[in-house]
């Protein structure tokens, strides 16, 4: 759910073949070499993530580790459990809504919750940059009705709403501890300076009048993926002013806040704790990693800068590694057994979203206004 894996998913979809080429790649995602590829990818993630964190662990001191493992507080473990059932809970509540905004289906609430742990464990453990994730939310989208192009721009506009909101919690806690001198100047001010350049460029974009000429489906293959990304921003823009305070953003909030939670949680099974706007900090600095589209880095390497993020804001970098091992325990583990057998079911998964889709395509959406109706 993220850059690298918006950009694939466009390329994949900026023509009306996109769809049939989804179909194919996905609905034969069951098979026997594919579980396999998962398997393979599952042990590769945990190789990756044992030795990141075992060297971690020895610049933290093995003997520490091994105390702190004696002293910790298990019913703190019941927190995370509870967390990560709220983080699913609320990214199937964005995706309900990205489908149903502006003419789509209604997908049944636990239809929607199967889609997102099954993309969820495609994330994790199928390929790098989230592009399996993307890919699958996308095909979802062609299953309940939407043609190629709007498919591609709702499944990336899901991310692009996600991760919205995943930069306002970031920049909210940068802020918070620039102000109080929480945390070093090289974690704050690139969140503090970031987030509102990013938003300026977007507003840029999808300005009335301009956003119309660069969602045009005319042009190179570059210009076509570059308007399914800018429709993507506008599908979002219009969202976001739909209502006072629109479910799928409420569903982004709970996801992201939920998983700090559990963040906290495993923290907190070893008695510690950074205060609320470091950790809130710590956790999107640390996350960031899992958008760097290198193969199986999510397991791991998420683990690992987190962790390292955390002692950056002051706790011991062995006790963080711990509490991050604790969250990435549910984090991680909660949804993919359940994940896998839901990827094997993938067939009756679309059938069922099949049932939802109108008699005919959902309608695209509306055109941008342009400047005289502003």
């Amino acid at each position: 759910m993220n850059v690298s894996a918006s950009d694939t998913a466009s390329d994949t979809v900026s023509d009306a073949g996109g769809a049939q080429l989804a179909d194919r790649h996905l609905v034969s995602a069951p098979t026997a070499t594919t579980i396999r590829r998962a398997a393979f990818g599952l042990v590769v993630a945990l190789l990756v993530a044992a030795g990141v964190l075992a060297l971690l662990g020895h610049i933290g001191g093995f003997h520490d580790l091994r105390e702190r493992l004696a002293s910790a507080d298990e019913k703190w473990l019941v927190v995370c459990f509870v967390a990560q059932l709220v983080v699913f809970a609320g990214y199937a509540l964005s995706y309900q809504a990205a489908i149903e905004f502006e003419g789509g289906p209604r997908v049944p609430y636990p239809l929607s919750y199967r889609v997102v742990i099954t993309t969820f464990t495609a994330t994790q453990v199928v390929t790098a940059g989230g592009a399996a994730g993307v890919a699958l939310t996308y095909w979802s989208m062609h299953r309940v009705g939407f043609r190629a192009r709007e498919g591609a721009v709702r499944a990336i506009g899901l991310n692009t709403l996600v991760y919205l909101v995943f930069g306002a919690i970031g920049w909210f806690g940068a802020l918070v501890c620039l102000v109080f001198a929480k945390a070093p100047l090289g974690m704050t001010v690139p969140w503090v300076i970031a987030y509102p350049l990013i938003l300026m460029l977007a507003g840029w974009f999808t300005a009335p009048g301009r956003v119309e000429r660069w969602t045009s489906e005319e042009g190179g293959r570059l210009r076509r993926s570059l308007g399914v990304g800018i429709s993507a921003a506008y599908f979002v823009l219009r969202y976001t002013r739909s209502g006072p305070l629109p479910i799928g953003v409420v569903g982004a909030a709970m996801y992201w806040i939920a998983d700090i939670v559990s963040l906290a949680g495993g923290l907190l099974v070893f008695g510690i704790h950074p205060g609320i706007a470091a950790l809130v900090l710590a956790y999107a600095t640390g996350y960031l990693a899992q958008l760097i589209p290198i193969p199986f880095l999510g397991t791991g390497g998420v683990d690992a800068s987190t962790a390292a993020c955390l002692s950056l804001v002051g706790l011991p970098l062995n006790a963080a590694l711990l509490g991050v091992l604790a969250h990435r325990l549910f984090a991680f583990w909660l949804p993919v057994v359940p994940g896998l057998i839901l990827t094997a079911m993938l067939p009756s998964t679309g059938r069922a979203l099949e049932r939802v889709a109108p008699a005919k395509p959902a309608t695209p959406a509306p055109p941008a206004p342009s400047p005289q109706q502003t």
